[in-house]
């Protein structure tokens, strides 16, 4: 049983990380063994108010916050596939909506959802989450010396008129994986 861990920070990047293997590494099974992270920022919450009549209270306000997942490019469709339904937003480049449309990504894994940006330091610490999840299962793998392993955080937003809209990569142009994130991603090979 072999451990890697790879760690990368808003500080130096904008959602993806690549890293090289220093050994090589041959293995049967790979799994998601570990994952803690601290990604909190504005762009990934979105605060609903929701008006109350009779009750006393001129309105209840909540925060929901974006869900993350991590795309692995090591990754192939024998491997893991995350099976999503479209939003029914105009594609790039134009054309119809294609709502509830299935919108498969190879290589990606959800892992929680984004911290709040309140003061409280409960909304705000370390996120962790424990498995083991298995990636790869009974295919023979070998990873040779400086074979890179790129790891892409992805987002849903929720600043679109409050709806959860389709995966997307954080990217620089949504400045969600900022300088106070950081996320640590432990792998379990054997």
């Amino acid at each position: 049983m072999t451990l890697l861990t790879f760690s990368f920070t808003g500080e130096n990047t904008t959602g993806q990380a690549t890293f090289s293997i220093a050994q090589e590494y041959k293995f049967k099974n790979l799994f998601l063994k570990d994952v803690k992270y601290n990604i909190t920022n504005e762009k990934l919450e979105e605060i609903i108010a929701k008006a109350t009549s009779g009750a006393g209270l001129g309105s209840i306000d909540t925060t929901i916050t974006s869900p993350l997942a991590i795309h692995m490019d090591f990754l192939d469709s024998n491997d893991c596939v995350l099976y999503s339904l479209d939003d029914g937003s105009t594609p790039p480049g134009g054309g119809a909506p294609e709502l509830n449309d299935a919108t498969n990504i190879t290589g990606l894994i959800p892992i929680g959802s984004a911290g709040k940006t309140s003061t409280n330091i409960s909304d705000t610490s370390t996120m962790s989450h424990s498995y083991p999840y298995q990636l790869i299962r009974n295919r023979p793998q070998t990873w040779a010396i400086g074979k890179s392993l790129v790891f892409t955080l992805y987002y849903r937003d929720v600043q679109t008129d409050g709806l959860i809209k389709n995966w997307a990569v954080m990217s620089g142009t949504t400045d969600a994986f900022s300088d106070i994130c950081d996320i640590d991603i432990t792998l379990r090979l054997e």
